[in-house]
Parts: C-alpha cells; structure tokens; sequence
C-alpha cells in the first residue's frame, strides 16, 4: 500500500512538473521566434542592448565586443553617470573589410550574442554575455576559424584607467583617486598578451588557427579608490552555464502571456528581455537610456548612418521616478516578479531624503513663478513647513534627492504616481506595508500643506505648478488634482485599516472629498480655465488625461464613463493620433483605455511603439527616432497586454477585460492580482476557455465558462460576481 501512495505522489508531482512547464515552454518558444537576428551586415543594423541590470553596453554588430561598459553605480559626481573602459577587439587584417558571410544571433531567452563572420582571408565565431549570475563579470569568447592567426588589439575604450598591476595574460586598472564613485576593471586572457602599453590602450595578442581566445572582465565599483585583491574566474565554461541557468530563473519569477504572433509579439518580447538587462538592481535606479548610449564617435566605429542621438547628454543615465525607473518597477509589479519589483522600491525609498525633496521642489509660503517669460501671479505654495511631508524627485540624484532644474522638477503630478509604485505592490503582494503607508503619509501630508480651500469654488485648488503635459504651467491641473484626490483618499483608508493617525485620515479623507475635477461640454478641463483651445501632437502634446485611469485607479469610480470616453476621443484627435508622440505617453493612455475596457483604443494607442523603432526593427526609441533603447517606452510598453487580460482594482479580479479584436487568440499563466492571488486565463476566437485563481500554490477557484469572468476576494473566500 505504502509503495503504491508513493507512486501516486511521485505521478502526481511529474503531472505537476509537466502542467507548470507548459507556459514556460509556450514562452520560450516565443522568445526563440523573436530573437535578434541580422543576415548580412548592413549600416542600418543597430548594435544589440545587452546587460545583467548592474552592467551593459551595446555590443558590435561584427562581434567583436562592447565598445563601452556601462555600470548602473559608478558615477562621476552625485547626479552623473560616468561611461566605463570598453573591452573591444580589433583584428588587423580585417580592418575595414566588408565581410562575404555574416550572421549574428542574440538570444532573448538567456541573453547570449553569437555573431559569425568570414571574409577571404579568415573567418571566426564569437560569443559575448553579461553575467546575470555574478553580476560584475562580462565574458566575451573569439574562434578562430580561419587558417592564419589573428592579430588583435583589445582597445579598452574612453575610459581613464590607473593601472595597478599587469601579467602576460591579466591587467587591473582603477578610477582617477578622485572619482565619486570607483571603478576597478580587471581582465583576463587565456591567451598571452605580446605587448602591452603603459597606458593599457594597445595590448595585442595572436589567436592560432582553430584556437579560441576567451576574456572574462570583472568591473566592481565601491566608494574609494584603494586598491583590492580582485578574483577572476579562469574557465567560461561553468559561467556560460551558471548564466543560462539564471536567465531561466528570471523568467520563471514572471507571469507568462502569450500573445498572437507578429510585430506587437515581437515587439513585446524583446522590450521583455530588455527590461531585464536593464532594470531591478540591487543599488541604484536605471537611467532612461541604461546602457544604450552611443556616441558620435562609436557611432563612427559602428560605420551606423542613423540619426540616434549621437550627441552625449547626461540625462540619457539619469534615473526619471515616473520615467524608466518607475515604469520599470511597474512592469515588474504588474507582471509578477515581487523580488525584482522590491528591489527597485527599495531603491526609491530613502525617507530622509525624500522629506528634504520637499523645499527642493515647491517653496514654503508666498511665491511668484514665472514660465516661458509669463509671470504666473502670486501664489501661496506650501501653507507651512511639514517635516512630515514627502516628495519624490524628478530626476534622481545618487541618494534620490531631487536633481534642481525649474521647471521641470514642478512635475506635481509625480506626488501621485510614486506613491502609487508602493500602495499597488503592498495591495498585490501584501508585503512592505509598513513602507507603504510611510510614503502614503508623507505623500498625503505634502498634498494638505500645498492644497487651499477656494471658499468661492467650494473646493481644495492647486497653484500653478507643472503638468505631466510639461509645456503646461497653470494652476488646478488635471493630472494633479487627480493625483492629490487619489493619494489623500487612498492615504486615508490604509490609516483606517491600520487604525492610526485619526485626526490625520479624517483631514485627508475630507480634503480628498472636497477636490472638484470640473468638466465642460462632456469633457474634463485640462486645467483651470480650460477652453480646449490648445494644440496637441508633437513631443509634449496634451498628456494629462492619462491620468483619468492609471495608475490611480481607485478614482475612476468618481468619474462619469461618457465623460471620460469624450475626453479620451478627443484627446487623442488632439494628439493627431499620436504624431510625434513619445512612446511611453501613448502607453500610459493605452493602460487607462485598457482599464475604462476601451480594448480597440489602447492596443491601436500601444501598437503605435511599433512606429517608434529603429530601421532595424530592433531598439525602441523615445519619439521620432530619437534616444533608442529608451527604458520608460518598452517597461511601459510590456505592461499594456497585462491590463487587457488581467485588472485588479478595489477586490474585484476582472480577466479577460480589454482584450482586443488582434489579440482573439491569447493566454496568461501566474500574473497577480489582490491579497497574493495568482491568476492564469486561455481566450481562443475571443472566447474564454478556461480561467483559473490560485493562492498559496493552492486553487481557489476555476472557471470554465465563455464569457468573461469576474470574482471578488472578501472575507478571505473569492467568489464569482457578474462582470
């Protein structure tokens, strides 16, 4: 009897094995189908984005390294990000050749660059990675496939290394003694080095006919510049496996949605990937162009004819709280990953800095602000000095205080959505509540000490200060007082459950109450004395009715439905259907469409990203071409399929809610919802197939039915309601 329970269980547990393996298979089916894969070797190929979230850089379209090393802490001053020593190969006999076969293949899966090339007179194979399992090592391998030697030159790039020590077949260098932050770059050959130059930018070396040169570099940063032992692995064959081996483990702590292939998939997959190489350090918060910058004069080395921002500008690396920072942390809480998604909220909340934000944004008391060299009137700002009160930065320095430049940093729209990074994942995961309701509080009390009672208007106002459409500077803007209600009210309610801070939740309840969003002819003003006279389009276009749905979602049940779909239409129209429009503004609409289960308007407003690539198809950009590989497009980009399958809002699961006509066919598996619920869903020919809610590695509840399915968790039981 014993023997036969045994062999139950162990059935049991493969069956298991089997079920959950599944969508993961579906999955890498997927990314083997979307890999990057250049045939021949064109100008117009961009150079492949590759990273472990602490290190990366663009990797050369002819395989032959990373011309820059990026690194997410080594900076040059508390707000700048410094461009690391690159690890390059040049081979002299095929120097400005064009090669007569070539293919390069990155693998979206575990992040693997192979990139084969031959010419007349030689020919090699080379490998290239990023650790994602120690995250300091960079590990590049060459072949030589041809019948003569080749000779190399490893340039080491732009930066200024000191070197400390060099052998045959190693070199370490470090920072400049007065460097912010250090770096120390070591490397590693298992090929001799035959010269080596004092300034380390010629060291050559020969790769014998069917030999394999392989590096592995280890870039470590720390506080100061002392020298230290470092250790470098001597064999890549256990790091190629310990690297794959952990790419599976980051997509295994993902929910999976499979989509219908195409160029949304693919799209969708590699700003995926993406995401992964770029986002959810264990220090600091990613740049809006993490590790994708290029230069004018790597631009030049690439033979890359494109117009790509070639010029160097700081901000490229700064991290923005509601640019790729924050919608980084929002695609990881939306798709699932609690650690990853931790890490970067952990990274935010620096709660003595946060309360200094305060006065660096807004001023105490009377004060006159002038815009575009029109003085906005006198206006008091913040009633009193709270050193309760809490605001996030704009553009963050290295401790998260805020970065200074008027007016950009009057963003107060900002107030809204970072708080909401916290109060969504503690709502999701039940977990880091305590921090939640930290920022809740000090994010409430900045809203009650910059809020002012109109008596005339019977309301709370705002005074001039920037919207999230940031070439508007006028009082009682619509993204504000919706990120104010929001926050106060939301605020108000974890303190009543909490049962803390009384008489505070009483004042923000009531302030929250008390904050009108006026509207005219069926649409909502975009700010205080709104006639919709405006122009839209372009690069700021008219943004701030994004915010009638995400991320504050608990308000959308004050607002009327007519209403909004009117003030959504004709924004759009406005925005002449986003013409100019930057990527991740056209998301952040489609994820409020996708909420108000306005399916068709937010996949066209998603699909327009497709626009927005490079020539290859490969890197997507801001606007227009500009800035590739830019973080807050493809993080806002992957959460949009998210919220047409699955929405979770004041304990109702809604799945299936926004799936558009092109997306008839799809599946997710493990995406969260309230209270620690997963929930995974199959949609065929637009029908629902199968729906299934889990807790605890336990189901809850399923649903085989056709229509769309809705439940509801309340006293710790979900039940099915009506949608």
């Amino acid at each position: 009897m014993r023997k036969n329970i045994i062999l139950l269980l162990s059935i049991a547990v493969l069956c298991h094995v089997e079920a959950t393996a599944q969508p993961f298979e579906k999955l890498s089916a997927q990314l083997k189908k979307y890999a990057v894969v250049y045939d021949s070797y064109q100008h117009a190929n961009y150079p492949v984005l590759t990273g472990n979230t602490a290190i990366g850089g663009l990797a050369d379209p002819l395989g032959r390294g990373v011309y820059n090393i990026e690194m997410n802490e080594l900076y040059l001053n508390e707000k700048d990000r410094l461009t690391g020593p690159g690890m390059m190969l040049k081979i002299a006999q095929f120097s400005g050749l064009t090669p007569a076969s070539y293919r390069q293949f990155y693998n979206l899966e575990n992040g693997i660059l192979t990139t084969d090339v031959a010419y007349t007179e030689g020919a090699y194979h080379s490998e290239l990675f990023f650790s994602q399992d120690e995250k300091e090592l960079m590990v590049y391998t060459l072949k030589n496939e041809g019948q003569k030697p080749l000779v190399c030159n490893i340039d080491f790039g732009m930066y200024d290394c000191r070197i400390e020590s060099r052998t045959k077949t190693t070199f370490y260098g470090i920072s400049p003694k007065d460097a912010f932050t250090c770096l120390h770059y070591s490397l590693q050959s298992n090929i001799p080095f035959e010269t080596f130059t004092p300034y380390a930018k010629d060291v050559f070396l020969y790769v014998p006919p069917g030999e394999t040169l392989e590096i592995i570099a280890r870039l470590k940063v720390t506080p100061t510049a002392a020298p230290q032992a470092i250790n470098i692995p001597t064999e890549t064959a256990p790091l190629f496996q310990n690297h794959i081996r952990r790419w599976h483990d980051n997509w295994q702590a993902m929910g999976i949605i499979i989509l219908p292939e195409g160029e949304y998939a693919k799209a969708f997959y590699r700003s995926l990937h993406w995401l992964q190489c770029t986002a959810g350090a264990e220090k600091n918060l990613p740049g809006e162009s993490q590790f994708g910058m290029l230069s004018s004069k790597i631009a030049a080395e690439y033979h890359y004819q494109g117009n790509a921002s070639l010029n160097h500008s700081s901000w490229y690396q700064l991290p923005f709280t509601y640019g790729g920072a924050g919608w980084a942390t929002y695609a990881y809480t939306l798709l699932g990953d609690k650690e990853r998604a931790g890490k970067m909220l952990s990274n935010f909340y620096r709660p003595e800095s946060l309360k200094k934000n305060v006065k660096l944004i807004v001023p105490v008391g009377e004060h006159e602000f002038t815009y575009n060299h029109k003085p906005k009137g006198r206006y008091e700002y913040l009633s009193h000095d709270n050193p309760d009160a809490m605001c996030f930065a704009h553009e963050n320095m290295y401790d998260q205080t805020n970065h200074v430049v008027p007016p950009w940093d009057k963003q107060v729209h900002v107030q809204g959505f970072a708080p909401s990074m916290f109060y969504h994942y503690n709502r999701l995961y039940a977990e880091k509540e305590d921090t939640a309701y930290a920022v809740m509080k000090g994010s409430a009390e900045f809203w009650h000490t910059l809020l002012h009672y109109d008596s005339n208007q019977k309301s709370y106002t705002l005074p001039p200060l920037l919207s999230l459409t940031e070439d508007l500077f006028e009082a009682n803007t619509l993204d504000g007082l919706i990120a104010a209600k929001w926050t106060l009210a939301q605020a108000a309610l974890m303190a009543k459950k909490r049962n803390t801070d009384k008489l505070l939740r009483d004042e923000w309840a009531h302030i929250a109450q008390h904050i009108r969003i006026k509207d005219r002819n069926n649409v909502y003003l975009e700010f205080n004395g709104d006639d919709g006279s405006r122009a839209g389009a372009g690069y700021m276009g008219i943004r701030g009715y994004a915010y009638l749905g995400f991320p504050t979602l608990e308000t959308m049940k004050n607002f009327s439905p007519a209403i909004v779909n009117q003030s959504l239409d004709q924004c759009w129209l406005r925005n002449k259907k986003g013409e100019g429009m930057i990527t991740f503004i056209a998301n952040w609409f489609a994820l409020t469409d996708a909420y108000w289960g306005r399916a068709e308007e937010a996949y066209e407003k998603s699909a327009y990203c497709l626009t927005q690539l490079d020539p290859s198809g490969t890197a997507m950009c801001e606007q227009n071409g500009m800035l590739y590989y830019f973080l807050t497009g493809y993080a806002s980009f992957v959460t949009v399929p998210v919220s047409m399958v699955l929405q979770s809002i004041d304990n109702d699961i809604k799945v299936f809610p926004a799936v558009p006509k092109a997306f008839a066919d799809i599946e997710f598996y493990n995406l969260p919802a309230e209270n620690g619920i997963r929930v995974s869903g199959i949609m065929k020919n637009g029908k629902t197939q199968r729906v299934w809610f889990e807790k605890d590695g336990k189901t809850l509840l399923e649903s085989t039915g056709k229509e769309k399915v809705c439940a509801s968790w309340s006293n710790n039981r979900l039940i099915v309601k009506k949608p």
